[in-house]
């Protein structure tokens, strides 16, 4: 098999993109020119992406990606390279960290956006990390290891980014890699840094942002090093900065202007989320009490937001009142009415506490308006499903995957149970294998199919394309046993 139907097969496999192909397939070169090919950098990838999709810490919350991709892409469009597939999430953990692997994965922890003071912060580190996808960064680290094959070049790619991400997640991965002794010589040089702070100064700048927010950071996060010697910021272990590096990013901003960059609402409203996320909605319930508090209309419309989200998450009705509850809402959609981030709110509020009615007006209506808006597709796929109104889900997954560009596994595992609501089991187990295979674990996904393929239910095209999905998965597996 050629290195370019793989690539197909592969990139079909794990829905990195909408089915490719041959001929629509995009000129990737020889992909056997260097030592970690585009082509390679995609399939090592999509590997470890599935893992981290399968971690306990991986941030499914659709409005937090919803916004942390918006965010990154429009950066993405301000770079050298507008055209580069992206893929940007968020993981639960406190530590300020991000973090970027082959095939344009972007990671970002949830104590990083919590302490940043404002969006331009924010942006300044997501800008770093794109500047590190685009210039090939983590490649030439690997190519400079050895040549290897993809298996080998997989291991090796997650004891990076193990080592960068601060975490578990590749855990087993990395135990398990003859890369593990090489870790100490797979951090990013010196010149890998300064040349991602000089791309980065540049794309922030012509995203609209304010880069002076850069070195603010820098010296943040040195003042916390200083003060606390045994909890250096992640950041600071995976992407050293010293005195030149930041007088060398001053020195550039020198002769660029300040910019009064205007936060969105959005980003406190994520940041609640995240608080819910990452602490709990009883120990968040105080901080939004004292936002209510505040002079800054956006910090007490967050502290509103918060509030309502920690009655959702926990169903706990000690935390405020079904009236109370209910006058906040109709006060936050007052001050912004087609914010699609408090519609679903208000959905979610009513399907779980209110008239299912009025909460199947709301997501109707609102989906109109933003139709392929995940929180409120989730939300209103709830309440289908607890309404037995299989057929009309079935219907609405399908439509869904069909125009959607990066395939979403829930989107798979809601059309699933629908199938299973509906007896048919062999589009059920269709459906579950492309769940697993989302979240990297080929062998379940494999294990479906061999379910389906027993099913009976199914007509020749259902049948035809579960036992060349089969095929294809089995493809992929021996490509990363390589």
């Amino acid at each position: 098999m050629t290195q370019r139907l793989l690539l197909i097969i592969f990139i079909s496999a794990l829905s990195v993109c909408r089915a490719i192909h041959a001929q629509e397939l995009p000129d990737l070169g020889d992909p056997f020119r260097d030592d970690f090919s585009l082509f390679q950098e995609q399939v090592v990838g999509a590997s470890i992406m599935g893992k981290i999709r399968a971690s306990p810490n991986y941030v499914l919350d659709p409005e937090v990606a919803e916004y942390i991709n918006h965010l990154g892409y429009r950066l993405v469009a301000s770079s050298d390279s507008p055209g580069q597939d992206f893929q940007f999430f968020v993981l639960i953990n406190p530590t300020i960290n991000a973090f970027a692997f082959p095939g344009g994965y972007v990671g970002v922890h949830s104590g990083l956006i919590l302490e940043s003071d404002n969006e331009s912060m924010l942006a300044g580190v997501l800008s770093h990390e794109v500047a590190h996808v685009t210039q090939r960064h983590i490649a030439r680290v690997i190519a400079a290891q050895s040549k290897a094959r993809i298996g080998s070049l997989a291991a090796m790619a997650a004891a990076i980014l193990a080592s960068r991400s601060g975490g578990d997640i590749t855990q087993a991965a990395v135990m398990t890699s003859a890369a593990l002794p090489m870790q100490a010589q797979l951090n990013f040089t010196r010149a890998h840094e300064r040349e991602a702070d000089r791309i980065g100064l540049r794309i922030l700048e012509k995203a609209q942002f304010d880069p002076h927010q850069v070195p603010l950071f820098f010296k943040y996060l040195q003042r916390q090093s200083r003060l606390y010697e045994s909890g250096i910021p992640e950041f600071l272990r995976t992407h050293p900065i010293t005195s030149n590096r930041v007088a060398d990013v001053e020195a550039r901003l020198a002769k660029i202007a300040r910019k009064q960059v205007e936060d969105s609402v959005e980003l406190l409203f994520i940041k609640a989320r995240l608080r819910v996320h990452q602490n709990g909605a009883l120990s968040s319930s105080g901080i939004f009490e004292e936002q209510l508090q505040s002079q800054n209309k956006k910090v007490r419309l967050a502290g509103m937001y918060g509030l309502i989200f920690s009655l959702i998450t926990s169903k706990d009705l000690g935390l405020m009142s079904l009236e109370k509850a209910r006058e906040t809402l109709d006060f936050l959609l007052s001050m912004e009415p087609d914010h699609p981030m408090l519609l679903s709110l208000r959905g979610d509020f009513e399907r779980l506490f209110g008239d299912r009615n009025i909460a199947d007006a709301v997501y109707t209506d609102a989906l109109t308006r933003y139709p392929v808006r995940t929180s409120l597709v989730y939300g209103y796929v709830e309440l289908l499903l607890s309404s037995d109104r299989n057929v009309e889900l079935e219907s609405m997954m399908s439509e869904l995957l069909l125009k959607s560009e990066v395939k979403n596994p829930k989107f798979y595992e809601f059309r699933a149970k629908a199938y299973g609501e509906l007896n048919q089991k062999m589009a059920m187990h269709r459906d579950y294998a492309e769940v697993l295979a989302l979240t990297g674990n080929l062998v379940g996904a494999i294990n479906e199919l061999l379910l389906a393929q027993k099913s009976t239910d199914g007509d020749f095209f259902l049948r035809t394309s579960v036992d060349s999905r089969l095929k294809e998965l089995r493809e992929i597996q021996r490509a990363l046993r390589q």
